[in-house]
């Protein structure tokens, strides 16, 4: 999947390039670089007593976009890996993605996503001369990875995994659409830094995401 989707994301910056040279009286091209600030559930299920959930953590950011006409820009853009991790006390059993668990001994329960890569689109409308609003809407492709460090045994759908290791247990990939709203203000006739706030699902659970960023025209 991912191939494809470079492929893409090729396509698309080259189709961007292009664009920008036939029709630059109606935009241009733009990168962005910046950090998100990520709040996913996909270990909260485990909630409960003896369980500390940790289900936050900062990836970086990047994306580039070709403005269309003075409200619309195609995007494509890269969220950096992040983690969020569930410790537990031991002696737990239930449910997690889907498949039965049970724990002997302490355990610190990983869900980590690769770096994810969004297509979408975004719209502006100006409040000032500095300031713009703007919606954002598209495809989130990613790829999550469970895992397992532990001083103990934990069985999941069948398999034991053993005392003293770290192991991963779970692996799955797919897309889900994202869409967010945010703010931009102008620091130079080059530069703006924007503030935005999107939502997203991954592997079935919610994901919000705060991230700042400055944004360059090119």
């Amino acid at each position: 999947m991912k191939k494809q989707l470079n492929t893409a994301i090729a396509a698309l910056f080259l189709a961007t390039a292009s664009m920008t040279a036939m029709a630059t009286e109606v935009g241009g091209t733009y990168v962005t670089a910046g950090m998100m600030n990520v709040t996913y559930d996909g270990v909260n299920e485990l909630a409960g007593t003896g369980v500390t959930i940790d289900d936050s953590d900062r990836a970086p950011t990047f994306g580039i976009g070709y403005q269309v006409d003075e409200n619309l820009s195609l995007e494509a853009g890269v969220i950096g890996e992040a983690s969020v991790s569930a410790t537990l006390s031991g002696g737990e059993s239930g449910t997690l993605y889907g498949r039965s668990y049970s724990l002997v001994g302490a355990a610190t329960i990983k869900a980590t996503t690769d770096r994810s890569y969004t297509l979408g689109a975004r719209y502006v409308e100006s409040v000032s001369d500095k300031l713009d609003l703007y919606g954002r809407a598209g495809m989130l492709f990613w790829d999550l990875t469970g895992s397992v460090g532990l001083n103990g045994t934990l069985t999941y759908a069948g398999t034991a995994y053993a005392v003293n290791t770290t192991a991963d247990f779970y692996q799955n990939d797919g897309k889900d659409l994202y869409y967010g709203v945010g703010g931009s203000y102008e620091l130079t006739k080059e530069a703006s830094i924007n503030v935005d706030y999107t939502k997203m699902e991954i592997d079935g659970d919610d994901v919000d995401g705060l991230s700042m960023a400055i944004e360059f025209d090119i």
